[in-house]
């Protein structure tokens, strides 16, 4: 009998309901059962032009249908270390990824590549598979032979614990080498720790796949701020290679009327109730002040994860973004989520001012309404103002989530280091810069993007300093 095809049938990952989830800073999706996982794998075609399909569409080249191959067959071990032949963190890009951009995105049953346009069905929800494996190993217990081969004696330093800087330290420390991490603040995981919301992405799972690249005998230094307790070109004569990996840890501003009490930037808040655990405030001693209704600007993952965490706070959520849903680089189902759990979205809205009283407080946000211009070839819909259109949304407090900037302390001390005019770190196509010895990757260098991009960057970096240790560099 012949294969079913089947296309509109995709399993969805169970949720909490959202009068619920909006309650509780817990995980609400709960993940695949074994039942779902193989049901789901079976909607898999095995594309024989897969490499160019959801393999290319993944920044870090996970064998998708390989992985997906070894759960139909019972082996979710082997699935696990198919998934580790790329990415070494599946259960964290299996939560975080925007897998409908890229290996969802590409899947045959969603969008032909070959005709270049879209199929009739819903594509592959890769994204549960490779959370379902992960967990799989997490929570069993099963232990993968990772050691590292004979040490090479080349001695690295990774200036970073973000995502792009464990992954380099990874795979640097599987091929032998001594790596040692020097991170700032006091727990791995950067952005993964204090920006993602708990409620996408649980800090125990972080913890085990930090323990991964423990294992493999890297060494963290936390509490080292390169540039102030240490300096990078110190780093640059006591190891053999540095990776400079400490992402784009300043909050971008730039409203007018962003210096009033309440005006806050993404980053800032996010790093409050995630690291500093503000939510449980007066017991954890760091307060955050948002009132009872706030405005979050901003169309992107940052902003959704905003108002995940205000609406668990039980504040009043609004959301500005001056495209629209479609254009926003924020996943569909997460919109949908937070308007579930009771947030506004104010589409095509422009901010133009925080308004504050004569205390010096926030008061309202001052907005006009947009409209998208014709698209250009090759480029997005312009937003054009409408005349007349101009309003104000009163709030307590406003979150800017319109992205990062690079954070230049960790490399103000070399001056022959080639920046961009935004200060992200100039690098080549091996991600090496300017200076011999140093590489850089992640945030630092693309000014802000996603979590995979940073890993595929990390792991690339490894591979490139690999090369320059053994070619280049004399023990």
């Amino acid at each position: 009998m012949a294969k079913r095809i089947r296309y509109e049938d995709r399993n969805h990952e169970p949720i909490m309901p959202p009068l619920i989830r909006v309650k509780t800073f817990r995980e609400y999706a709960f993940g695949y059962s074994v039942s779902l996982a193989l049901d789901e794998a079976q909607r898999c075609l095995f594309c024989k032009d897969a490499d160019q399909r959801c393999i290319k569409g993944c920044p870090i080249g996970v064998d998708v249908p390989g992985f997906i191959k070894k759960i139909l067959e019972g082996d979710l071990l082997g699935a696990y270390k198919k998934i580790l032949e790329a990415d070494p963190f599946p259960s964290i890009c299996g939560r975080v990824c925007p897998q409908d951009r890229q290996c969802e995105g590409s899947c045959i049953l969603y969008y032909d590549t070959v005709k270049g346009k879209r199929n009739k069905g819903l594509p592959v929800n890769i994204g549960a598979l490779e959370k379902f494996v992960g967990d799989f190993a997490r929570i069993s217990g099963v232990e993968v032979d990772e050691k590292s081969v004979k040490p090479t004696g080349y001695r690295v330093a990774v200036v970073g614990a973000g995502p792009a800087g464990l992954a380099c330290a990874y795979h640097l420390a599987k091929l032998g080498h001594e790596v040692h991490i020097f991170e700032a603040l006091p727990k791995a995981g950067g952005v993964m720790t204090y920006g993602i919301p708990h409620a996408r992405l649980p800090r125990d799972v972080i913890e085990w796949e930090v323990k991964k690249v423990k294992n493999l005998g890297v060494k963290f230094f936390f509490g080292h701020v390169v540039g102030r307790t240490v300096k990078l070109s110190e780093l640059l004569e006591k190891y053999h290679a540095v990776f400079l990996a400490v992402g784009a840890g300043r909050g971008r501003l730039g409203i007018k009327g962003d210096h009033l009490k309440g005006a806050y930037s993404a980053i800032e808040v996010l790093t409050r109730v995630s690291l500093m655990k503000s939510d449980l405030f007066p017991q954890s001693g760091t307060p955050l002040n948002l009132g009872k209704k706030a405005v979050i600007v901003g169309g992107g993952f940052t902003a959704v994860d905003c108002a995940i965490t205000t609406l668990r706070l039980g504040i009043e959520t609004h959301v500005v973004y001056r495209r629209t849903r479609e254009t926003s680089s924020a996943r569909q189902e997460e919109w949908d989520h937070i308007m579930e759990e009771g947030a506004r979205v104010h589409w095509l809205t422009q901010p133009l001012e925080i308004i504050g009283n004569k205390e010096g407080k926030v008061i309202g946000l001052r907005c006009i309404k947009m409209v998208l211009s014709k698209q250009e070839e090759g480029g997005r819909p312009k937003p054009i103002p409408v005349e007349g259109s101009e309003h104000t949304i009163e709030c307590d407090s406003v979150i800017l989530a319109i992205g990062q900037k690079a954070n230049p302390v960790a490399y103000e001390d070399l001056p022959g280091l080639e920046l961009w005019e935004d200060g992200t770190v100039k690098v080549d196509e091996n991600l090496r810069t300017s200076i011999r010895g140093l590489f850089a990757g992640g945030d630092v260098v693309n000014g802000g993007d996603t979590v995979v991009r940073a890993l595929a960057e990390g792991k690339r970096a490894g591979q490139s300093i690999h090369k320059f240790l053994t070619e280049e560099v004399k023990l």
